[in-house]
């Protein structure tokens, strides 16, 4: 097979040293303007973060950064395996005797680069606006992508079975995530030293991280021979999916695709008697769901610590825009029915209602989710803005309702549109909506939120309410 793909090979060399020229020199300058960015960031940090909070928040900044990523990394390797193999190779040569081994080790290795490159580079910036010195702040970032390739190593061994120890480590990380979020927000969290270089111990524990991620690589490369068919089907059949939706720049397909995935790996579901009939039947569906996932009331609850921990940091103005953009996005898991109806219209004309009042009904059990979201942020719009209770309530209630007008309008977008007039590009023929859908709902989202922001009040809040309704109102209603 070697010898035929080479034999077979259509770009010349040159264009692929052209290409390559190309890409390193892209890297290299946006590299360079991103680290001129953070260098400014840094300075004026030094300049205006003086209270205790904030320089609380800021030392914890590294930590916060290296641990989310290593959840964002976990989460992803669990998501695709992370060895996982095309439908192609699934189906027709992982059948045969070939070794196995030989053709799923490189899928391991590649995910280890690059957990530990993009853990690396994000560890990087944090120290780097943390005002770690450099010989600290490159200590921290190999550390950190040392992790990184543990994770990945532990995510390869938990694939095919036991598969609790990479599940727990990943609620583990992302509990501790919330739990120094709390302390911050409660101002009770530690005000860390920032190193200027990397101390013996500090160096003897990474040695230590060292060894165990070896050995954790080691032996994941070793069992990766193991393997069934059906563990690398799942990721394999994921990817090609996700890599249409991304070429088209379209979320909400991704997340459909994402959707899919989860409920076929889930199997089946108990089915539930009873309940209201007509319209509530359709929210009554969406209660049941909330009853087999409940872990989505808990991240909506739990996301409520994170306007509380920015607004103790010094950032107050932007406490109101940080829990809407928070709810928007912990409720998208809730909106899976509205999703279905938009992009199925066929299953909605198959409903005895208006259409609007069949959208509307799938708004029902987000809405009051949200609503409660909005009323916990009343404390800290209280004191952050210095506003009156009365007026706090008011823009909760506001700030709940702008995170539905912007989660609404994610999930009803419609896909690029070919039949339109095309823009030229390097790419070929681009619709005029496709690079739109990327901003899609974050419009929405600093539209309802801009009287709030601007002038907060009881005032400002009734307009940001009025324009969230006329959004819902407009996109429950349109065919």
């Amino acid at each position: 097979m070697r010898h035929w793909r080479r034999a077979h090979v259509t770009r010349p060399l040159s264009d692929i040293v052209s290409d390559g020229y190309v890409a390193i020199f892209s890297v290299l300058m946006l590299g360079s303007m991103l680290v001129s960015v953070l260098l400014g960031v840094a300075a004026l940090s030094d300049e205006l973060c003086t209270s205790t909070a904030c320089r609380q928040g800021r030392s914890l900044l590294p930590h916060l950064t290296t641990t989310g990523a290593l959840v964002a990394v976990l989460a992803l390797a669990r998501m695709f395996g992370p060895v996982f193999a095309t439908p192609a190779t699934s189906s027709w040569l992982l059948t045969t005797t070939a070794d196995r081994g030989a053709l799923l080790r490189p899928r391991l290795w590649g995910w280890a680069v690059l957990a530990a490159i993009a853990a690396g580079l994000l560890a990087a910036a944090a120290t780097l606006l943390g005002g770690f010195g450099t010989p600290a702040m490159l200590g921290y970032s190999v550390f950190a992508a040392v992790l990184a390739t543990a994770v990945v190593a532990l995510a390869g061994l938990s694939q095919a079975s036991p598969r609790w120890p990479a599940r727990s480590l990943t609620w583990a990380l992302a509990g501790l995530v919330w739990l120094v979020l709390l302390l911050l927000a409660l101002e009770r969290a530690p005000l860390l030293a920032t190193p200027a270089s990397v101390a013996t111990p500090a160096m003897a524990a990474g040695a230590v991280t060292g060894v165990l991620t070896v050995a954790l690589l080691v032996l994941a490369l070793r069992r990766v021979a193991r393997l069934r068919r059906r563990d690398v089907a799942a990721g394999g059949s994921l990817a090609p999916g996700l890599s249409g939706a991304m070429a088209t720049l379209d979320l909400a397909l991704m997340y459909d695709v994402l959707l899919g995935h989860r409920w076929r790996a889930k199997g089946s579901v108990t089915p539930r008697r009873g309940g209201p009939s007509g319209v509530g039947a359709l929210v009554w569906a969406d209660v049941l769901r909330l009853r087999r996932s409940p872990r989505w009331v808990v991240l909506i609850a739990a996301s409520v610590v994170v306007p509380y921990a920015v607004g103790v940091t010094g950032a107050e103005r932007i406490v109101f825009l940080v829990g809407a953009l928070v709810g928007f996005v912990t409720c998208l898991p809730l909106l899976a029915s509205l999703r279905v109806l938009s992009r199925s219209s066929s299953v909605l004309r198959n409903f005895p209602f208006p259409v609007p009042r069949t959208r509307a009904a799938a708004l029902v059990v987000p809405l009051v989710l949200l609503a409660l979201h909005g009323l916990a942020t009343i404390p800290v719009l209280h004191s952050a803005l210095g506003l009156r209770w009365d007026e706090a309530a008011a823009c909760g209630i506001a700030s709940g309702l702008c995170a539905l007008a912007a989660a609404t309008r994610w999930v009803t977008g419609r896909p690029p549109d070919f039949g339109r007039p095309l823009v030229s590009s390097p790419a070929g023929g681009v619709p005029t909506n496709l690079y739109g859908s990327i901003l899609r709902g974050f419009d929405i989202l600093l539209l309802t939120a801009a009287p709030v922001l601007l002038a907060p009040g009881t005032t400002a809040a009734m307009v940001s309410v009025t324009l969230s309704v006329i959004v819902l109102a407009v996109l429950t209603g349109r065919e």
